[in-house]
């Protein structure tokens, strides 16, 4: 465990990985449990260049890992890990999966949109599902707010990877500035094998604070192919 302690402090740092150019993506499908099929040709390339960069010295050291239970997210990692020369145990923590869709796996996105009534969402009821079986926004905050406690409480004072989503980093993010479910009117969209580091300081006179140190860094891809930006 490497540990900041200052006056009793104590600072555990999140890396948050969103994963790579995913299959599901590339075919414009919802990419649930049931239908996520892990990372494309150019994902797997993407995930390799954020494993070098790692390999490079010039970032933490990392203590703990941790993924999300879908296929895109775990190769993801698992290619992070090799591609970075390190060795490490993937704990799979299932609150850290993306939002859910429920009924709405597998369908592509035209057809979520000509089935259920997505109009409105801002002005929704945050806690209650728009689709059979999904998650709700409030419902979803809260998953991943008590997924990154626990890990954080489990790891006190680490540096811990965690692959994960888009959808994951964003309410990773809204829970660190004290957004509440119902404000959506910042849109947040991390790329694919991002880093986003949040650190939470816990102990001394100010009790136990979020602080955000980077978003969306994908310097790795800068320069490349690979880089998202150029396709948008």
């Amino acid at each position: 465990m490497t540990e900041t302690q200052t006056d009793s402090t104590f600072t555990t740092r999140f890396l948050l990985i969103r994963h790579g150019e995913s299959n599901v993506m590339v075919e414009g499908v919802v990419g649930g449990p049931n239908t996520c099929s892990g990372l494309s040709a150019r994902g797997k390339e993407q995930a390799a260049c954020l494993g070098e960069r790692l390999a490079s010295g010039n970032e933490n050291s990392i203590d703990v890992v941790y993924s999300s239970p879908l296929p895109r997210a775990i190769e993801t990692t698992e290619i992070v890990l090799s591609s970075a020369l390190q060795q490490h145990e993937i704990n799979i923590h299932s609150d850290l999966e993306e939002f859910r869709l429920g009924e709405a796996d597998g369908l592509t996105w035209e057809q979520v949109r000509e089935k259920y009534d997505l109009g409105n969402f801002e002005q929704r009821d945050p806690f209650v599902p728009i689709i059979p079986g999904a998650d709700s926004r409030a419902g979803f905050r809260h998953r991943v707010g008590q997924a990154l406690s626990q890990i954080g409480s489990t790891h006190v004072g680490s540096t811990i990877l965690i692959g994960c989503h888009g959808g994951v980093i964003s309410a990773a993010m809204a829970i660190a500035f004290g957004l509440g479910p119902n404000q959506w009117h910042t849109e947040l969209a991390p790329n694919v094998t991002s880093i986003t580091e949040l650190e939470v300081v816990s102990g001394g006179e100010r009790g136990r604070r979020w602080m955000c140190r980077r978003y969306n860094d994908t310097s790795h891809l800068h320069g490349t192919d690979l880089d998202p930006r150029d396709h948008l």
